[in-house]
């Protein structure tokens, strides 16, 4: 979705540019500036400004007030010539680079908060339609908005991926950047002089064994025959030690009843299956019983138990993201089009503790401005409540009334 119309966007982009002239401070600066392509898309265009580089951040800052640009962009890589078209840039290296969004994930809010929608008379349709059956209108969209549920996924997605890196790669915590993409996740870039020189196909080394992608059980201490009745403990290292956590887990998780782990399992086996499965929780606390799976009635359900561990324990990054030594992410700390949100840089130790809709909210929440606002499922932002809404004009903090007119979901009333 875009702005509902010239007026709206030139609203958010005077905010746009109030941020970068008054509050873009103290940003996160990638290493080796000068040797980084930059990108931006301007307010109102739809092809990026690219091949941009700067010899300082003060250079940056300045060019980022002028424009007040819709989205920033920085290159994973680095380059003897940046500004160069890209076949003449001297490609010398690029960081591991991790994209995690609530898109490519299963939550249950999205049948509350994704919907389609006909602007042309505002009626909420129950699936996409070449046309509103209402006004007959071709102007429908799918509406795809987020909430605590999506956001508290992505980030349980991104703490098992800081596992993987800092455990089975030895990263060091002064070599991951973490940031929120201003929507519908998290970007975590890793740097460091070995990271940087991985070609393509080691990089996708790397993104199969976080995603779990072709794992060979047997190379992590498994053998589904009954013969072998051993398998890895709680505290194997590696994959053999997550899948063994993550077993016993489902199994606590099956035994108190829980529904989306039974949902899950149903897919492939009997309520009665289930109730067996459940029986071995108890045996399972202390050490795996793997001989309890491997045996008897249950032997059947070994496989798909390791099958749903592997799925639970792994981390599921945008492979294509990882794999792209070209790549170009958004620039941390600089606001996102899509939603007004900063883009901001997370440290570490504070992630735990980092709420999205909270900490990236940086325009003005002291005025307000009226809006006409199209269906709206109730929304958080910073720490208030919004909504619903049905095409009525109400009165919002610039702050909301921005991240509605970002997503193109609202209308300066008074224009």
């Amino acid at each position: 979705m875009s702005f509902r119309g010239s007026a709206e966007a030139s609203f958010v982009q005077h905010l746009f540019r109030n941020y970068y002239e008054k509050h873009y401070n103290n940003p996160f600066i990638p290493t080796q500036f000068d040797r980084r392509e930059f990108g931006y898309m301007l307010f109102g265009q739809k092809i990026m400004v690219r091949h941009l580089s700067f010899r300082s951040f003060e250079e940056l800052k300045k060019t980022l007030a002028r424009e007040a640009p819709l989205h920033v962009y920085r290159s994973a890589a680095v380059y003897q010539y940046p500004q160069a078209p890209m076949e003449e840039k001297g490609w010398s290296g690029a960081e591991l680079i991790f994209d995690i969004d609530a898109d490519h994930l299963e939550t249950s809010c999205k049948q509350v908060h994704d919907y389609c929608l006909c602007w042309g008379c505002g009626t909420v349709l129950e699936s996409k339609a070449s046309k509103c059956p209402k006004c007959g209108g071709g102007d429908v969209a799918e509406v795809n908005m987020v909430c605590e549920e999506c956001l508290n996924k992505t980030k349980k997605e991104l703490e098992k991926l800081i596992d993987f890196l800092s455990v089975d790669f030895g990263v060091e915590p002064s070599e991951m950047v973490i940031s929120f993409s201003g929507n519908r996740g998290y970007h975590l870039a890793v740097c460091s002089d070995q990271i940087m020189q991985l070609d393509r196909a080691a990089r996708l080394e790397v993104v199969e064994y976080i995603t779990g992608a072709h794992i060979e059980l047997r190379l992590h201490g498994f053998s589904l025959t009954s013969a072998d009745r051993s398998g890895p403990g709680f505290e194997d290292w590696g994959w053999g030690g997550r899948i063994s956590r993550s077993c016993r887990s489902l199994l606590e998780r099956l035994s108190a009843r829980d529904e989306e782990v039974r949902r899950k399992l149903s897919e492939r086996l009997k309520p009665k299956d289930l109730d067996n499965l459940a029986e071995v929780a108890r045996y399972w606390r202390d050490s795996p019983r793997w001989d309890l799976l491997k045996t008897g009635k249950r032997s059947p359900y070994l496989e798909t138990l390791i099958n749903f561990a592997v799925a639970e324990s792994a981390s599921h990054v945008d492979t294509v993201v990882t794999t792209d030594v070209h790549r170009l992410l958004r620039l941390a700390d600089t606001l996102n089009g899509k939603t007004g949100l900063k883009a901001c840089t997370v440290r570490l130790e504070d992630l735990p503790c980092f709420n999205p809709l909270r900490d990236g909210v940086v325009l003005d929440g002291e005025q307000s401005v009226e809006v006409r606002v199209f269906p709206t499922p109730s929304f958080k932002l910073g720490e208030e409540s919004y909504g619903p809404y049905g095409n009525e004009v109400v009165k919002l903090p610039v702050y909301a009334a921005a991240y509605l007119l970002c997503r193109g979901l609202a209308m300066l009333a008074k224009r």
